[in-house]
């Protein structure tokens, strides 16, 4: 599905959508039965004199439910000198996040989302935005791409799974309030550049693939983050890289690039003596080419946490 290929790999960029859309009316939604403790899957990677990088996959859009978290999560953080995020979330100021987003994903003069979509997909966007209680006159301007994330992350705050109930934002949170460091792996502009680059007929294909999707949400939410939760990497792996058979270029610049684009800066990280904890999307630790192969096959020894 889609969808979570979106919430694995795009985090910024939803997060963003949501400053640009800060005035729509999200419906708020009933909570779930609360899942049995379990430990997410966590890998350690020793380094030099002492230091190490701790790795955890994040769930980037969580249930009040879903809380407490598994004990591993606050023990690894509170192990680390230094949290690594995908993005540096506490340096992020909310005005320039949402010019960056604006100059990125704004259609062409004089051009306008009724115009660059199929008739049909228009109209199920609009269906759906109403549904979801936006006027999507309010994205009017906007490129496909971001259309989808907007859409989805109502969709996900309808069934009670919320981008600030995040593992990242906990984990901000507490950095901030104990003045831990906060380092991040990559610049909003490179994440959201990827959907940007995206040709006409795979923006409009992503956006339809989520419209159709939604009905489906709660269920699939569910299930991956149960899947998260109890460090299941087999039902991660099949569940998180099926959605990329119509998208491999997708795959490859959200992936399997960025995954490559991070070794270097962790091997710096493994050799200043320090210990951190990095936390990114799922779908980089797992499957082949993720960061945990690509570390071991330069001679890291690489320890799984909690596995039982």
């Amino acid at each position: 599905m889609i969808r979570r290929v979106l919430l694995a790999a795009a985090r910024g960029a939803r997060r963003t959508t949501l400053t640009v859309a800060s005035a729509l009316p999200w419906t708020a939604a009933a909570l779930l039965p609360a899942l049995a403790h379990a430990d997410p899957a966590a890998w350690r990677v020793a380094g030099k004199n002492g230091g190490e990088v701790a790795f955890v996959g994040s769930m980037h859009a969580l249930r009040t439910s879903d809380y407490p978290l598994p004990p591993l999560v606050d023990e690894l953080y509170a192990r680390a000198d230094v949290l690594v995020m995908e993005l540096d979330l506490d340096d992020l100021d909310p005005k320039t996040e949402q010019s960056t987003l604006v100059a990125v994903a704004m259609l062409p003069p004089g051009e306008r989302l009724a115009n660059v979509l199929d008739a049909g997909v228009y109209g199920l966007a609009q269906r759906r935005a109403s549904e979801l209680g936006i006027d999507l006159a309010l994205l009017d301007r906007f490129e496909p791409w971001l259309v989808a994330i907007t859409l989805l992350d109502a969709g996900l705050e309808k069934i009670g799974f919320k981008s600030g109930l995040g593992l990242e934002r906990y984990l901000v949170a507490k950095a901030e309030k104990d003045h831990k460091e906060i380092v991040g792996l990559e610049s909003l502009e490179k994440q959201i550049g990827i959907f940007d680059r995206l040709s006409a007929h795979d923006q409009q294909s992503l956006l339809e693939q989520t419209l159709q999707e939604l009905d489906g949400a709660n269920a699939t939410m569910s299930e991956l983050a149960g899947a998260w939760r109890d460090g299941r990497l087999e039902t991660l792996t099949d569940t998180l890289l099926a959605d990329f058979g119509d998208f491999p270029i997708l795959y490859d610049e959200l992936v399997t690039e960025r995954n490559a684009a991070w070794i270097d800066p962790l091997e710096r990280m493994l050799g200043d003596g320090h210990r951190y904890l990095v936390v990114v999307g799922a779908l980089h630790l797992v499957g082949n080419g993720s960061v945990i192969e690509r570390l071991g096959a330069r001679g890291y020894g690489v320890e799984r946490l909690g596995e039982r």
